[in-house]
């Protein structure tokens, strides 16, 4: 049997990275070209082509790279089989959620992987999850997700938990869609979703969007002119003090400027239902749009998105209460 082609896209992150200086800290390496002898029982599970996006830090990465990384994988798409994208963890979820909503109906494999300590290193968990990824992407499960650790998660579900552990991500309200032990033992709803993704989406990101985690007391200010979109990453279920005046504003604010406002949780096991508790009616009552179980990434990438293609608040609304490639909503 032919060997699969698997499209190897390194991006930078804590996988390819090397000490540097005294006293030493990571910093990006010389890229993953030698990755083949370095893991060369690669080899014996896909043909790869190694591709250079750039090589940084993930902490570095704008949205425009993501574009520009969905744009590269659909340009490739028709030369492999699957696509495996070397990436660091900081940004992992947010990437994989952009990515998933973007190539939605690219019918292929596409699996970000990366690791907690650099493939240089002996106790590296680099070298497993490289092995895994590239497993995965042989597959032909059209799935955009996460292989870290012993799963894999789908993206737009997607968020990181721990900075030392190597089981470092998690999709807190989806269950994984695969498990990666001495089999993989892929779970039967990998793959089966309905992709409703609005068409016109990924030409442009809006990144002007307003991020508040709240805290008892914390005063409530006005967002910077110019912001497009604001998420509120609320108590529980959803609950904000609503009796506050300075929050109030806030939403008075948004609602005469047609700025959608979305609640989130803080809380990643869970969702947001602002029917629960009268806090949360009041916030609905004052223009507030519920996340319900999507993930703070999944509410910023929609926002984003639908922004950045000149969308309104009724399409944001929209967006935030229907799947688009199979997240919990």
């Amino acid at each position: 049997m032919a060997q699969s082609h698997v499209l190897l896209i390194h991006t930078g992150g804590t996988l390819g990275m090397a000490p540097t200086g005294d006293p030493t800290s990571l910093a990006p390496g010389p890229s993953l070209d030698r990755v083949l002898e370095e893991v060369p029982e690669l080899r014996q599970l896909a043909s790869l082509k190694l591709v250079v996006a750039f090589n940084r830090d993930s902490a570095g990465n704008e949205p425009e790279d993501i574009l520009d990384l969905a744009r590269l994988i659909r340009a490739q798409a028709a030369t492999c089989d699957g696509v495996v994208l070397v990436h660091g963890t900081d940004t992992m979820a947010f990437t994989a959620t952009l990515l998933g909503f973007l190539l939605a109906d690219l019918g292929k494999p596409v699996v970000l992987t990366g690791s907690q300590r650099p493939l240089a290193y002996i106790r590296s968990d680099a070298r497993s999850n490289l092995v895994d990824a590239v497993t995965l992407a042989t597959k032909g499960i059209p799935e955009i997700g996460v292989c870290f650790g012993d799963h894999w998660y789908r993206g737009v579900a997607t968020h990181k938990l721990s900075v030392h552990r190597y089981e470092a991500f998690e999709s807190p309200n989806l269950p994984p869609l695969a498990e990666l032990g001495l089999h993989v033992q892929v779970h039967p709803h990998a793959g089966r979703f309905d992709r409703n993704v609005p068409p016109g989406l990924g030409g442009a990101f809006e990144s002007a969007l307003a991020v508040y985690a709240p805290f008892p007391g914390m005063p409530w200010a006005l967002p910077p002119d110019g912001t497009r979109g604001v998420l509120l990453e609320a108590y529980g279920a959803g609950n904000l003090p609503m009796g506050r005046p300075d929050l109030q504003a806030l939403f008075a604010h948004c609602r005469a400027r047609d700025i959608p406002l979305v609640i989130s949780s803080q809380c990643p096991w869970g969702w947001v239902d602002l029917d629960t508790y009268e806090l949360g009616a009041l916030a609905v009552e004052a223009g507030a749009i519920g996340a319900g179980r999507q993930t703070r990434w999944a509410a910023i990438a929609k926002m984003g998105l639908v922004l950045g293609a000149g969308g309104s608040i009724a399409e944001v609304r929209e967006a935030l209460s229907t799947s688009w490639a199979g997240e919990p909503v």
